[in-house]
């Protein structure tokens, strides 16, 4: 059995049932196999995108792009990776025709992810300039540092798994997260934050 064949034959029977639906064109089917990534997806393109607006469009064209490709889909990789993949460079792409995306917007509007809490006035104005700070120093990286970085430490993906998104070896990947975090410390130590273990910092 090819490595295809085993990837394929991993996968859960209902997602392998609903790809094959989206393959054929049900839009049914598409829609209930993409609502178990959707949100992932969607957190993901918001810290590349930078802001909700951007980011909703960035991802009903990945969506498009997805559903065009799924007859191509043949397994080679697991659906999540396959899927990751052509989000990072729909985004991307969508992202660089956008002349309006540029990274003075981007910077200023970014939400951060995943906080709850309600602090007090005095550290939530502290938590907001931290977090403006960051984005600033990330959304100023190129490219390739940044979508490595934003995987690993807002995705918690593994270096494998980053790997196979990018479609880069394990090497590749370990060089850009390295220099994506020397460059954003440079970024960060010029504004004169300094982030601290377990405090946020990269």
């Amino acid at each position: 059995m090819s490595q295809a064949d085993q990837s394929v034959e991993s996968m859960p029977t209902d997602e392998r049932l609903l790809i094959q639906g989206a393959q054929r064109g049900d839009v049914g089917a598409f829609e209930e196999l993409i609502r178990a990534y959707q949100t992932r997806l969607y957190r993901l393109i918001l810290v590349i995108a930078g802001n909700p607006e951007d980011a909703e469009d960035a991802l009903q064209e990945s969506l498009v792009k997805v559903f065009r490709a799924l007859p191509t889909f043949r397994g080679e990789a697991s659906f999540s990776t396959w899927l990751h993949r052509i989000a990072i460079n729909a985004t991307r792409n969508w992202i660089r025709s956008q002349a309006r995306a540029s990274s003075d917007r981007i910077g200023s509007r970014l939400v951060p992810v995943g906080v709850h809490a309600q602090p007090s006035p005095e550290s939530a104005l502290l938590e907001h300039e931290r977090h403006r700070v960051l984005r600033d120093a990330l959304t100023s990286l190129p490219w390739h540092y940044r979508a490595a970085l934003v995987m690993r430490h807002y995705q918690d993906m593994s270096y494998e798994e980053i790997a196979d998104v990018l479609d880069v070896p394990i090497g590749t990947v370990r060089s850009r997260i390295a220099q994506g975090r020397r460059l954003l410390a440079e970024s960060l130590e010029k504004s004169g934050y300094y982030p601290q273990p377990g405090k946020g910092g990269v």
